[in-house]
């Protein structure tokens, strides 16, 4: 794994990881696969390096962790990388969520279900709306 390097793994670097860890997770590794996420995650809410893009893909990881039965925490790390996500890179985020695989859509679709229902976003008809008497 190359995010144990001293100094911070460059983002690309940090992609490769995260793709280690998907083919763990399919390979039914979730601890090893638990630990490059956890790494990746410190690296990302640290300071200014954050990418939307790795945030995304981390959160769909943290998921798919949770739904094998791993740790309570990891659908709070995704929620949380969620949040990472839209907040450095907006349009990034959007483009990563919007382009999950068939595969990853049922991850993509829950997690998107939770941000939700915990903050309040108003719809569009409610803010456009007139009243009409």
């Amino acid at each position: 794994m190359t995010a144990s390097s001293c100094s911070s793994p460059s983002v690309s670097e940090q992609k490769d990881d995260l793709e280690q860890a998907q083919a763990l997770i399919e390979r039914l590794d979730y601890r090893s696969a638990q630990s490059i996420c956890d790494e990746i995650r410190q690296y990302q809410t640290k300071g200014d390096a954050r990418d939307a893009k790795v945030l995304g893909r981390l959160s769909i990881l943290y998921m798919k962790l949770s739904d094998a039965g791993g740790h309570e925490e990891n659908i709070e790390y995704a929620y949380q990388c969620f949040l990472e996500a839209y907040s450095a890179d907006s349009i990034a985020a959007n483009e990563y969520y919007s382009s999950l695989s068939i595969d990853e859509m049922p991850q993509g679709m829950l997690l998107a279900g939770i941000v939700r229902n915990t903050i309040r976003i108003p719809d569009m008809e409610e803010s456009d709306s007139v009243a009409i008497k």
